[in-house]
């Protein structure tokens, strides 16, 4: 008997889930999942002791503690020259994914209708759904992703209320540009519908692409609920710690569903990334952070294109995505049982997975050595 709602059905067992259980029983290298296999750097966890022994051990403020909200507030202003409200406009949640939720929850009416660029990461969609709105899908094609204007311009109409962007894009590894969220934006103001803006892989962009917040664009700015989160750029997924930026208005209808959800992160943590956020940039942390993933991207690259996958160019994120002659679901069980190596199947990314049929994301979130090692199995033979 199956006792989940029948909304939710279709989306089952998180792929993620799937492959990196089929990793842990063939003991493979995971390269399946965005976590890192390093720790956080040793100034987060020197703040997050500190945090710890001076006692913060009870609730926080729903919002996130001061501390936390004034840091993301002063970042923004440090490095765009954006000025935001901590107290109305700065809300911490439990990493970027109860942000999302947040958002979808506290903005979508049934009926509605939500925007989602494909690929996409598997979260948008059900959000949406639970929601009781309707996802209608905009795909974007391998190999460079390019969003077409038309299709864009015919998902929109008096139902819209939300489009979900993440860049820099996961999977796909493009960076969005200037002219493509200047036409999102124009097309949201037309429509009045809002922006949910997971920019988590913001700091991970390569080649000299530079991320653009898209708050940044003017046709953007007013409706727009920007998250990030500590997972990506400080390398600590298991904390759960990730804000939400978005004007008073929005910020509301995030905080009114966020209360009722997990009311608040671990205060430690929030007050060990308060010190972080602040500290970073002065010590040139994310100069070094992108230069050690440019080193392991490179390193993994180099393994994959010895191998028959046809890659797509990488701009951002910490994920490499390839074409394969075969299904790519078969392709990475396959993979595990006779490389022991596991990869994501990126057809999961799309609602139609035959569009995303013979995709195959790698994650380079590893240290060197698990990348050399995944590299020397997938290439041994020739």
């Amino acid at each position: 008997m199956t006792l989940l709602r029948s909304s939710l059905r279709p989306y089952g067992t998180s792929i993620f889930t799937a492959m990196s259980q089929q990793a842990a029983r063939q003991q493979a290298v995971n390269l399946a999942q965005g976590a890192p296999d390093f720790g956080p750097p040793a100034a987060l966890l020197a703040a997050a002791d500190e945090a710890v022994r001076r006692g913060g051990h009870q609730y926080s403020m729903s919002i996130g503690v001061p501390a936390l909200r004034q840091a993301v507030a002063a970042d923004l202003l440090r490095r765009y020259r954006r000025q935001v409200d901590p107290e109305t406009e700065v809300t911490v949640t439990a990493g970027a994914s109860e942000a999302i939720w947040c958002a979808a929850l506290g903005l979508l009416e049934p009926g509605d209708e939500a925007i989602v660029l494909e690929p996409c990461y598997e979260q948008y969609p059900p959000t949406v759904t639970a929601a009781g709105a309707t996802v209608r899908y905009v795909p974007c094609d391998f190999p460079e992703f390019r969003l077409d204007p038309e299709r864009l311009v015919e998902a929109f109409n008096p139902r819209t209320r939300l489009v979900f962007l993440n860049t820099p894009w996961n999977p796909a590894g493009r960076v969005l540009r200037e002219p493509e969220l200047t036409l999102i934006g124009e097309l949201a103001e037309k429509y009045d519908a809002y922006l949910v803006a997971d920019e988590t892989y913001e700091h991970l962009t390569f080649d000299g692409v530079a991320h653009l917040p898209v708050a940044e664009v003017a046709a953007c700015r007013d409706r727009t609920v920007t998250i990030s989160s500590v997972s990506k750029t400080f390398s600590a997924t298991g904390w759960r710690v990730g804000w939400a930026v978005a004007p008073p208005a929005l910020t509301a209808a995030l905080r009114a569903v966020k209360q009722f959800v997990t009311f608040a992160p671990a205060t430690p943590l929030q007050l060990a990334t308060a010190v972080m956020v602040n500290e970073a940039p002065a010590s040139g942390y994310y100069e070094l952070l992108r230069a050690q993933y440019a080193q392991r991207r490179a390193v993994l690259r180099d393994y994959l294109q010895r191998t028959p996958l046809t890659l797509a160019d990488n701009e951002g994120t910490f994920f490499l995505l390839g074409r394969c002659a075969d299904d790519d679901v078969e392709y990475c069980t396959e993979l595990i049982h006779s490389r022991g190596v596991a990869a994501i199947p990126a057809s999961r990314f799309y609602a139609d997975p035959q569009r995303g049929r013979g995709l195959v994301r790698f994650a380079f979130c590893k240290r060197l050595d698990t990348l050399r090692l995944a590299g020397d199995r997938l290439t041994a033979g020739g």
